[in-house]
Order: C-alpha cells, then sequence, then structure tokens
C-alpha cells in the first residue's frame, strides 16, 4: 500500500471546509456503524471518572464526550478549526463543556502537552489518515501514563471494506496519479507491530461490520448497489453490533483496538 503524502494529507485535514463538509458520523445512512464504535467502549470499558483523557483527531468530539460523561476530564486535540469548534458544540449540548477542553494540533507534534499525563490516550477514526504513523505513535505513547490505555480504530485490509478501498485507490492511482488519497490500510500484524514499537501490548480488539462494504461519509453514498449493501450491514448491526472473536473482529470494516503501556 502507497505511502500517504505528508504535506498534502496535512493540508486537506487542515482546511476548514475539506473536513466539516463531509465528516458526519452521527448522521445520515451509516449512523448505526459508527454508534456502534461507541458501544464497544461504553460496554467493553469500566472507565473510571478519574481517568485523564486526550482525545487526538477528536473530530466532532463523540469520544471524548463519552468519557466526558462519564465523568473523566478530557483534552480534545484536532487539526482542523472547525472541527474544534464542533467538538466544543457537542461538549455543550451534552453538558460536559466542564470536563471537555478542546484545542487544536497535530497528532505528529504533541510536544506542547505534558509527559505521562494521561491515563487513557484516544486516536479514534485517525491511523488510516496519519502520513507519518510511527511519529504519532511516538506522540501519543509519550503523553500516557503508565499503565495508560491507548484506544484506536483502523481499517482492516483483510475486510470486505478495506479490499474494496483498497481495488479504488490502486484504480485512481492507475487513472489519475496525482490525485490525493486520504486513507489508507493495514494489517493486524502491521498495527501489532507498529504499536510494540512504542512498547505498546495490543490487549484486546472488536469487530465493527463484517459484512459492511462502505463506511465512506465522503464518497458514494448515492449509488444504489452501496445503499443496498449497507441496508444488509444495517440489518447485521441490528444482531451483532459488533464481534469479539479475534477472526470475525479483525475482518470488521473497523477495529476497535485496546493496547496498554507497561507499568511503571
Amino acid at each position: 500500500m502507497a505511502e500517504l503524502d505528508e504535506k498534502r494529507v496535512g493540508d486537506y485535514f487542515e482546511r476548514l471546509e475539506d473536513v466539516t463538509d463531509w465528516w458526519t458520523p452521527e448522521e445520515g445512512e451509516l449512523r448505526f456503524h459508527y454508534e456502534a464504535e461507541l458501544r464497544v467502549l461504553e460496554e467493553q470499558l469500566a472507565i473510571d471518572p478519574a481517568w485523564r483523557v486526550l482525545d487526538v483527531g477528536t473530530g466532532r468530539g463523540r469520544f471524548g464526550a463519552l468519557f466526558a460523561r462519564h465523568g473523566c476530564r478530557v483534552l480534545g486535540v484536532d487539526l482542523n478549526a472547525g472541527m474544534c469548534a464542533e467538538a466544543r458544540e457537542t461538549a455543550k449540548r451534552l453538558g460536559v463543556e466542564d470536563r471537555f477542553e478542546v484545542t487544536r494540533g497535530s497528532a505528529e507534534d504533541l510536544s506542547g502537552l505534558p509527559e505521562a499525563a494521561f491515563d487513557v490516550v484516544l486516536c479514534m477514526e485517525l491511523f488510516d489518515h496519519l502520513p507519518d504513523l510511527a511519529k504519532a505513535l511516538e506522540q501519543m505513547r509519550g503523553r500516557l501514563a503508565p499503565g495508560g490505555r491507548f484506544l484506536f480504530t483502523y481499517v482492516p485490509g483483510e475486510s470486505v471494506y478495506g479490499l474494496l478501498g483498497n481495488a479504488y485507490r490502486f484504480a485512481r492511482s492507475r487513472l489519475a496519479p496525482g490525485e490525493l488519497m486520504i486513507s489508507r490500510t493495514y494489517s493486524l500484524g502491521e498495527v501489532r507491530d507498529r504499536l510494540a514499537e512504542q512498547g505498546l501490548r495490543l490487549e484486546r480488539y472488536w469487530g465493527v461490520g463484517l459484512l459492511c462494504a462502505n463506511a465512506q461519509t465522503r464518497l458514494l453514498q448515492g449509488n444504489p448497489l452501496l445503499r443496498a449493501l449497507t441496508a444488509v450491514a444495517r440489518g447485521e448491526a441490528r444482531r451483532w453490533p459488533y464481534y469479539e472473536r479475534p477472526w470475525l473482529a479483525r475482518h470488521g470494516a473497523h477495529v476497535v483496538g485496546l493496547a496498554r503501556a507497561p507499568a511503571a
């Protein structure tokens, strides 16, 4: 899989209108899919209100707000000023603005934040868009307290969604070589290795949307075939919101992972 262009991808996500116009996981036909990610955290984590949480790439603040609602103090960071404003609005709407602070910043440079200061670091819906994952993981690992939890999502290349996405990116790279690509996939082995390089151990993972062929809020939502496939995925989600068995989990359209830093 080709690497992402660091400058062009960074510029894209920093521009106000480029992301806020299409990243609306709380709305539309795919809402059921993105709600399942929140459900994983609600049901699989015993959230401690004493946790200090860093939400990197907070977007509209969905995940940070979840922890804030449980009493945690949360700092959300996002490169896009519009998304920062949306996250603040989310915190205000949910009545957690006193526990959810938002600031602009890059996942690849968190040097302005104190080291080892957070019990939980979130990197949700961001792995796949990071041009330099190693640098970002090093920065996030540095903010994690000993024994802390690192929670993240990624799109697995083994999934139906990942396979179709890779086929699309391959075709576009041949038909329009200069076109900007803003995402990529990873295998479970790659993710495990990248985490291990930073001293993080993958403890558990859950899969969302085994039958989800399109979890893309940016492209192709009007395509009749994909709308039909989305209806199939919606039916799946009603019966199986997420998967815990390893083989099924690693083939979800999105994988929610939990890694731990070593204790002091």
